[in-house]
């Protein structure tokens, strides 16, 4: 949906527009097809569709509009306490999140968002088969899309702007993105776009190790994010590939959290192995593309990293492998110390029996650090290229790259 049709559509008097509880009675069916009318609807209160629905279509118009109230309280605008075979499509959310100014603090990793994070766009509860798509969130305060559990799950072809909160301090808190936890199994995200999210663009995670299985996130566009492209914490056999991301943390007085996280393309940590992180490209990252802490088994392949104000890539796991990737114009910030930071490939403690080869590694100090850290030699290293300069990257064949960036376009960064 194009910005100039929510614009003529805010404009329109609320009184010719369906009801709330109008609204309210449609989500009520539990199968078949609900059709949504065009037209802005406001909500004051979470709207739960019932535990047993199935088999149930939720559609609206190119010119379908939720938006919360300034009064809205609840946890989300639609939530989905259960159900099976769930698609919501066509149609735009509003979060309103000027209207709701409060800081809120950074959820605690033993807490579930889906518990404390109020103002979220749809969430949804142990679904069995889901499908969101041609949806365009804005202006939420929590995550436009929260999936808490459940299976089967797909969203594609879905926008994400300008959302997120701010903790008391001002910083990001994670929130403002679409975000899955506690286990989720089966899932795909593919082309989605994300731009100007506070916290995490895409956030996989879990308060009790319950580990999120098979999933994809491919096909992608991630740009001014203040924390992480994509965020996974306890996952396996995920596979992130062909997506575009560039300005991570930004802006830099949002991306600061409590000194501790640095932003990334990518971070892992708790347990997430036999994950495929390949063929994503990464420009101007100001931390570093990859952070990884307990990634193991996996393959870290045929990835673009360029302009990044740290080094290219941490690594703190056993048995993976990594090949084939181009880091250019690393440490940009011209870093001399800690070796975490300045050091193209960190092997950081705990890193074991990973190979690396064949990797392109060029920027400030990358000729003398380009790969190394305490693991070192616990690993295999072997045919990689290191230079100070960029030249001799510039001069080989270019990496395939996402198509993203030629086709679409980032409406709200304009």
């Amino acid at each position: 949906m194009k910005l100039t049709t929510l614009l003529l559509l805010a404009s329109l008097p609320l009184a010719a527009q369906t009801t709330e509880s109008q609204l309210r009675s449609l989500l009520q069916k539990k199968t078949g097809v609900v059709a949504l009318p065009a037209g802005i609807i406001e909500i004051s209160r979470e709207i739960a569709l019932p535990a047993d629905a199935h088999d149930l279509e939720i559609k609206g118009t190119p010119e379908t509009i939720l938006k919360a109230a300034a009064t809205f309280r609840g946890r989300a605008l639609i939530s989905l306490p259960a159900g099976k075979n769930i698609k919501i499509h066509d149609l735009a959310l509003d979060g309103n999140r000027d209207a709701f100014p409060g800081p809120l603090a950074p959820p605690p990793a033993t807490a579930m968002l889906s518990r404390i994070v109020p103002n979220n766009g749809i969430l949804t509860e142990n679904v069995a088969g889901l499908e969101i798509y041609a949806l365009h969130a804005t202006q939420f305060v929590g995550f436009p899309i929260l999936i808490s559990a459940g299976s089967g799950v797909h969203i594609h072809d879905v926008e994400v702007t300008d959302s997120g909160s701010l903790d008391f301090a001002k910083h990001n808190n994670g929130t403002g993105g679409i975000a899955l936890e506690q286990g989720v199994a089966d899932f795909d995200i593919t082309h989605v776009l994300l731009a100007k999210v506070r916290g995490n663009g895409i956030w996989v995670r879990s308060v009790d190790n319950a580990a999120t299985t098979k999933g994809h996130i491919a096909d992608s566009e991630f740009g001014v994010v203040a924390r992480a492209a994509i965020e996974i914490n306890h996952a396996a056999n995920v596979t992130i590939e062909n997506n575009t991301v560039q300005q991570i943390g930004f802006p830099g007085e949002e991306a600061i959290a409590n000194g501790a996280v640095i932003p990334a393309g990518i971070a892992t940590s708790g347990s997430v192995s036999h994950t495929i992180i390949r063929g994503n490209t990464f420009n101007q990252i100001a931390g570093r593309c990859l952070s990884l802490e307990g990634f193991s088994d996996g393959e870290i392949t045929t990835n673009e990293c360029s302009e990044g104000l740290f080094n290219g890539f941490l690594i703190r796991g056993t048995n993976n492998r990594v090949t084939g990737n181009r880091l250019t114009g690393l440490n940009s910030a011209k870093r001399d110390q800690p070796d975490s930071l300045r050091i193209g490939i960190y092997l950081a403690n705990g890193a074991t029996g990973n190979t690396l080869t064949s990797n392109q590694i060029s920027g400030y100090g990358m000729a003398q650090h380009c790969i190394g850290g305490p693991a070192l030699g616990a690993n295999k290293v072997s045919t990689n290229s290191c230079s100070d300069g960029t030249s001799v990257a510039l001069l080989l064949p270019a990496i395939p790259r996402s198509p993203a960036f030629a086709t679409r376009s980032f409406p709200s960064l304009r």
